[in-house]
């Protein structure tokens, strides 16, 4: 399980930004594992730390702390610290040992699940009434989002500058108590921009909150796009029982970002037979997420998509053979390259970055543009990946692929042309 997995089963936000906190804090002692448990002892505000521990069978939880929230924060947190570092084997505690017993004993002794026609019923009624509250639930934020929306729009993208972290924070968390991470994740870019500033962080502002308005209009809709860009989520386990997608990868592309709670890694990796698809990891408690797969080789495996529009979303199935890349094709002008993005654009609006490789291009006297053959550039970021590029080819023509923001390219693998890539930043 994921940290994105484990936050969802926080019974509310405070508590999932609380064990975010917690998870990286140095109040931990005597953790460990086992096959069958978690376990760890965190200090508290009393004289005794809590004794918090975690059942892998099903992850029920207990913990000696106050809180009637469950899972508390004491529970999440251990189970992140695992997550970000698995803890060592050793044996388990006899207050964790007794606790799970008596979990065992009470197992034989409780009714077998009732299988009969009425019981499915309630079941799935029970299932339908959790997922209409959440549905209203998103719906009340996305009528919070309207009105600020309508605030904003009133007072003017000039006043944004000038407006505090808490009254950002405001609007995010009031996202988040909606059950719509989507849209506090929406926000939280628009903050980013407004806080970065730069010649265009207006134009950038404006184009995020009109993204935003029309989320909000579409909201309704059961399109799979729609109610992921709100914060839907798929499990990743009822992903790989699907059906999965066999090819030979080449992972070129990443990019790591920290909403504040999570660290995510988005890596994008080219398949001979399906093109372009994204592979995503969390890491809460400050850790630093692995990439999904072994970053710039080629693998022989199957990926199974998340339901959506490419580049999809997919989660790594079974990986066959490592080896080094073979190499890919890319378009021959950046023109080219520009026109292959039609249909992603018309698939996911909202969608900023984009996979974007040309072959044979050269980098310019200012650094500031990569051109092709027909003499077209783009502007390419100026950072390590570049200087990496540079050093490598010397000034020579070569292959290069990188994240299209629409304005400039993140330069993430190079490749002599014809030749196998190799990424750099």
């Amino acid at each position: 399980m994921d940290a994105r997995a484990l936050l969802e089963q926080a019974p509310d936000g405070q508590v999932a930004s609380s064990a975010t906190r917690l998870a990286g804090s140095s109040g931990w002692q005597g953790t460990g594992r086992s096959d069958t448990a978690l376990w760890g002892l965190c200090k508290g505000s009393g004289k005794n730390p809590y004794q918090v521990c975690v059942d892998l069978g099903d992850r029920a939880t207990k913990c000696s702390c106050p809180s009637r929230k469950f899972p508390c924060k004491h529970a999440l947190a251990l189970q992140l610290r695992d997550v970000r570092e698995p803890f060592p084997v050793a044996e388990a505690p006899d207050w964790v040992t007794e606790w799970l017993t008596r979990r065992r004993a009470a197992g034989p002794s409780a009714p077998a699940p009732d299988d009969s026609p009425e019981a499915v019923q309630r079941r799935a009624k029970a299932k339908e009434k959790t997922a209409q509250a959440r549905q209203n639930a998103v719906r009340g934020g996305v009528a919070g989002l309207t009105d600020w929306l309508d605030d904003v729009a009133g007072a003017g993208l000039a006043g944004l500058p000038a407006r505090d972290a808490a009254w950002w924070h405001s609007i995010q968390a009031r996202m988040v108590d909606a059950q719509a991470k989507g849209l506090a994740s929406a926000v939280d870019e628009v903050r980013g921009i407004v806080s970065a500033g730069g010649p265009h962080w207006a134009h950038d502002a404006a184009d995020r909150l009109g993204g935003l308005h029309l989320l909000a209009r579409l909201s309704s809709s059961e399109d799979p796009l729609i109610r992921r860009r709100l914060g839907f989520s798929v499990a990743e386990d009822e992903v790989r029982a699907g059906p999965g997608w066999s090819d030979h990868w080449v992972p070129l592309l990443k990019l790591e970002s920290d909403d504040g709670l999570v660290r995510t890694v988005r890596q994008w990796a080219w398949g001979r037979s399906h093109g372009w698809v994204v592979a995503v990891r969390h890491a809460g408690g400050g850790a630093r997420p692995v990439p999904p797969l072994t970053h710039g080789v080629g693998i022989q495996g199957v990926l199974h998509p998340y339901p959506g529009v490419p580049p999809h979303r997919v989660a790594v199935g079974e990986v066959l053979v490592e080896r080094r890349a073979e190499p890919i094709p890319a378009p021959p002008s950046w023109r080219a390259a520009l026109a292959g993005l039609e249909e992603y654009l018309k698939a996911d609006p909202w969608q900023r970055l984009h996979p974007l490789g040309c072959a044979s291009v050269r980098v310019t006297e200012d650094t500031r543009h990569l051109v092709d053959s027909t003499g077209r550039g783009i502007p390419v970021r100026g950072d390590l990946a570049l200087d990496q590029a540079l050093a490598l080819t010397g000034g020579a023509l070569f292959d290069a692929w990188g994240l299209w923001n629409g304005r400039e390219l993140r330069l993430g693998a190079t490749a002599k042309p014809g030749e196998a890539p190799e990424v750099v930043g």
